[in-house]
C-alpha cells in the first residue's frame, strides 16, 4: 500500500512539475486552481496505477512515470491554447534517454533501443505524413511528442497508442459533430488523444497486443 501511496505522490508531482516547464503557455493567463487541481489529481491517478502494475517504485516506474506526467501536461496545456510545448517534448526526450540507461543498467526490461528508435521514427514520421496531406489537422507539437512518446514505448506499444488515439479521435470528433458542439472546420486538438491512446498502451499494451494475437 506504501508504494500506492508514494507512486501517486510522485505521479501527481511530475504533472504539476510540467506545468512549471511550460508557464509561457499556462501561466499567461494564469490559470485558475481548480485546473491545476486536476491536472495533480491525474497525475496521482496515472502515478498509482503504474505503481500497482509494476509492483513498485522501480526503474521501471519512474522510466514510464515521467512520460505519464508529461502526457498529462501535454493534454492541458494543447486543450487551452492549441499547442503542445517544445519544453515538454524535449524533457520527455531527454528524460526518457537517461532513464533508458538507468534501466539497462538495473538490468530492467524496458525494451531495446532499436525498438526506441523505430518507435520515435514511426511515431513521428506517421503523424508528420498525415499532417501533410490534412492541413490543420495535425500539428508540429503532435508530431514531436509522438516521437517522444516512442522513445519510451518501442515500436509495437507505439503503434497500438497511435491506433487507440485515432480511435478514440474519431469517435470523440463524431460525437461532437452530431451533438453540433462544434462544426466540420473547428480545429479539435489531438493532444488529448494521443495522449490517452499512449497512455492506455503504456499500461495494457501487453493485453491488447495478446488480444490481437500479436504478442
Amino acid at each position: 500500500m506504501l508504494h500506492l501511496s508514494a507512486g501517486a505522490v510522485l505521479g501527481a508531482a511530475l504533472t504539476l512539475f510540467g506545468t512549471w516547464l511550460s508557464p509561457r503557455w499556462t501561466q499567461t493567463p494564469r490559470r485558475k486552481i481548480w485546473e491545476f487541481l486536476v491536472t495533480g489529481v491525474a497525475g496521482a491517478v496515472l502515478g498509482g496505477t503504474l505503481a500497482y502494475k509494476l509492483a513498485g517504485l522501480s526503474a521501471a516506474y519512474f522510466f514510464y512515470v515521467i512520460l505519464a506526467g508529461v502526457l498529462v501536461t501535454a493534454s492541458l496545456v494543447d486543450l487551452h491554447d492549441r499547442i503542445i510545448p517544445n519544453e515538454l517534448v524535449l524533457f520527455a526526450a531527454g528524460a526518457g534517454i537517461v532513464m533508458r540507461i538507468v534501466a539497462q543498467l538495473s538490468q530492467v526490461p524496458v525494451g531495446t533501443w532499436l525498438s526506441a528508435l523505430w518507435g520515435a521514427l514511426f511515431g513521428a514520421g506517421l503523424l508528420f505524413l498525415l499532417g501533410l496531406l490534412y492541413r490543420g489537422g495535425l500539428g508540429m507539437g503532435d508530431v514531436k511528442l509522438a516521437g517522444a512518446l516512442g522513445l519510451y514505448l518501442g515500436f509495437l506499444n507505439t503503434a497500438v497508442g497511435l491506433m487507440i488515439a485515432f480511435i478514440l479521435g474519431g469517435a470523440v470528433s463524431l460525437i461532437l459533430l452530431l451533438a453540433r458542439v462544434v462544426g466540420r472546420k473547428d480545429y479539435i486538438p489531438f493532444g488529448p488523444f494521443l495522449a490517452a491512446g499512449a497512455l492506455i498502451a503504456m499500461i495494457w499494451a501487453r493485453e491488447i497486443l495478446a488480444y490481437l494475437n500479436l504478442a
